[in-house]
């Protein structure tokens, strides 16, 4: 309660007693949404907002009050929306918001909110006998932190795990920083001189570097872009393909090291010594395996030629 609240009320038991304090009213207008209502809005803000239309892993406040307009004709407030989902333990469920202009201070404690709210929650669902996975894939995190949770409720520390701190650095980004970058995803790469329709990891990589100088890498590039429901607007990553690895027998490396002892022209390879990459190519042709360079390096060490590799270049 508000600071202001809790004096009227101190001062209404010392004036009238406990009998005044009975009979107040609370003001303002009776709730709006009925349990079912309630009960609907919190399982929808659990799942994907790509079951109502909306792309991305997570909500929006502009979202959710769409979407409450349209199925239960109630228009909120945005901030009246925002106390809604903070009070039913799903702060975690809102990703960025399209305009934030709260200080850092704000923003840093209401972050901090959502994070000790998502730990008592996984703590509530592990003593109700939940799975860790169940809990990791549900509250979206990482299963190793669920299970440590799951320890330090074995060893009857509920309260440490209240008081835990996130580790990892604070944002790079700012709220500022973060529309910036929304407002260039929802464009088209060519715009700004890229070849493919849909953004790619590294091209939003250079954006950043260029605009704010700062580093991310591929894979948080692409936790930024989801977490502002953008992931509609990424070329997907390519998938790894198994490889079936070579096992590198005596007579491989036999091969190897007869083969680095001749020249490279005897291979098709145009040129008077052996590098890393021609080796690569020849044990190409020969296994169909592409190895690594590291890897590559490896098998001229383990067959006594890795002296015969040379890094000049023609």
């Amino acid at each position: 309660m508000s600071l202001p609240t809790v004096s009227k009320y101190k001062n209404l038991i010392e004036t009238g007693g406990h009998e005044a304090f009975a009979r107040l009213r609370v003001n303002g207008g009776a709730p709006r949404l009925d349990d079912a209502a309630q009960s609907w809005l919190v399982s929808a803000i659990k799942h994907s907002p790509g079951l109502h239309g909306y792309p991305g892993p997570t909500w929006t406040i502009s979202q959710l009050r769409e979407v409450i307009f349209q199925r239960l004709g109630v228009r909120f407030s945005a901030s009246h929306v925002g106390h809604l989902v903070r009070s039913y333990g799903l702060a975690y469920r809102l990703g960025y918001s399209p305009s934030n202009k709260a200080s850092p201070e704000t923003a840093q404690k209401s972050q901090g909110g959502v994070w000790a709210a998502r730990r008592m929650l996984a703590a509530k669902m592990l003593m109700n006998g939940d799975s860790v996975e169940l809990v990791a894939k549900t509250l979206n995190i990482g299963v190793p932190t669920v299970r440590k949770y799951s320890s330090m409720l074995s060893a009857g520390q509920t309260g440490a795990i209240e008081r835990l701190t996130p580790a990892g650095r604070a944002p790079t980004l700012s709220a500022r920083e973060l529309d910036w970058l929304r407002g260039r995803l929802e464009g088209s790469p060519t715009t700004y001189g890229y070849e493919t329709e849909l953004w790619r990891a590294g091209d939003v990589q250079k954006e950043i570097k260029e605009k704010f100088g700062v580093y991310h890498s591929h894979g948080h590039v692409r936790r930024i872009v989801g977490k502002l429901g953008l992931e509609h607007r990424m070329r997907p990553p390519k998938q790894r393909t198994e490889k079936k690895r070579l096992t590198i027998n005596d007579e491989m490396l036999a091969w190897v090291a007869a083969t680095l002892k001749e020249s490279p022209r005897l291979h098709g390879i145009a040129a008077d010594f052996w590098t890393n990459a021609r080796l690569r190519t020849v044990i190409r042709q020969r296994a169909g395996v592409d190895y690594t360079r590291g890897y590559i390096l490896k098998i001229a060490i383990r067959a006594g030629v890795a002296d015969l590799l040379t890094k000049r270049r023609s």
